[in-house]
């Protein structure tokens, strides 16, 4: 089996309700899908998941321009997509970071061996670990009567956690909103929170010990991401447990904030990691260390969706924590996909969720199928699919 074709469509897909993340205002996801062909008529499908700068660094326009510019014509056509090892390693020493647009492609040809062997990818990746997904619900930002509101809408419906965004708040807002949310929710309920690295080190110390008598269950990155030995300081002065996610994409990133003692888990994206062949050396080191593993999710579609769930489902190590990967429930404003069927998505069908889990689609490669009429309506305004081939 050769690769003969590689598609990209850029897409712009709306969001059901407008969101704000570090300041920013969110109301569209901006993704790249690709579909790579071989020469026995398969067909693989990814998509990137939100290209967004302040987070990835990476934009629609760099990931086409990698994979049309250089990981297509010099890597991938005319290759074997099995040779999943050697294309990473290829793709790693041609480009340095840009790991979603490798991701991109790890996935493509992740579904194509699917399709090939008549399995789902979890297969491909170990077997069946986590069969029913345990998920928590991440909440933005608003006034604390809206956050309690919606943090009990998630309870109800089964999730099992709630996680608050906060640092793009004045401080004694964002201290406000987790008080509202312990005394309105209880003492039970696992609340953590979620600066996307909107504080400075003196400042996050300050907030984190007023927040101590909340019993967070941890603050996610803190500081920015290149402050690791920020982190290491800061876990030594607060009770609150810390752990990282923008300062953990490449492995030599997670072997530093293993080496200084800067974390006490990790928040892992399949796309930030570079595909699911690094993600998986990417839980080994931190397995090695004995740190928790929680997968977060990107903005995308139901393809993402069901991307990154195929490896929670296969990964033993984080079959003890519950995940976040509803992102695609919160973008169709939704607490399952149960009793709500959701026609405007990038695949025909979301993967399963109910009473607060997810399930990986059982069907071969990640097991949804792309809606060809939703990605032509959803192509970004002022942009152009692109096609490359043998």
């Amino acid at each position: 089996m050769k690769i003969t074709k590689i598609e990209c469509i850029p897409t712009s897909s709306p969001i059901a309700k407008v969101q704000v993340l570090s300041g920013s205002v969110i109301s569209t996801i901006n993704s790249v899908v690709v579909k790579m062909h071989t020469d026995e008529g398969i067909t693989g499908i990814a998509e990137s998941g939100d290209a967004n700068v302040w987070y990835m660094g990476e934009s629609m326009d760099s990931i086409m321009h990698l994979i049309n510019e250089v990981f297509g014509p010099k890597i991938l056509l005319g290759e074997d997509p099995f040779n999943v090892e050697k294309i990473v390693a290829k793709m790693d020493y041609a480009v340095k970071y840009n790991n979603q647009a490798k991701a991109v492609i790890d996935f493509a040809l992740h579904d194509i061996m699917g399709k090939k062997l008549g399995v789902p990818v979890y297969k491909l990746l170990g077997g069946l670990s986590n069969e029913k997904i345990e998920l928590g619900f991440v909440i933005g930002a608003g006034t604390p009567e809206e956050l309690i509101e919606e943090a009990q809408k998630a309870l109800k419906a089964g999730f099992h956690s709630i996680k608050l965004k906060v640092g793009a708040l004045p401080e004694e807002k964002d201290i406000a909103n987790v008080q509202a949310l312990r005394e309105a929710l209880g003492s039970d309920v696992k609340i953590m929170i979620d600066a996307n690295a909107g504080w400075h080190y003196y400042q996050a110390m300050e907030i984190l010990k007023k927040l101590e008598p909340y019993r967070l269950a941890y603050c996610e990155q803190p500081l920015p991401w290149w402050d690791v030995n920020g982190l290491a300081a800061l876990r030594g002065q607060v009770r609150i447990p810390i752990f990282a996610d923008e300062s953990a994409a490449e492995l030599k990133q997670v072997m530093e904030c293993i080496e200084k003692r800067a974390v006490d888990g990790f928040l892992i994206k399949i796309p930030k990691a570079g595909g699911y062949l690094k993600a998986q050396k990417w839980v080994t080191l931190a397995k090695v260390a004995g740190l928790p593993v929680l997968c977060g999710c990107l903005k995308g579609s139901g393809i993402e969706a069901a991307t990154q769930a195929h490896f929670i489902a296969a990964t033993e190590w984080m079959s003890k924590h519950e995940h976040e990967n509803a992102g695609v429930l919160e973008n169709h404003d939704i607490f399952d996909t149960v009793t709500t069927k959701v026609t405007n998505d990038l695949a025909k069908e979301l993967p399963r969720y109910e009473n607060g889990f997810m399930y990986a689609p059982d069907k071969p490669g990640i097991g949804v199928e792309l809606n060809e009429e939703v990605m032509k309506k959803y192509i970004t305004p002022g942009k152009k699919p692109t096609v490359i081939s043998v």
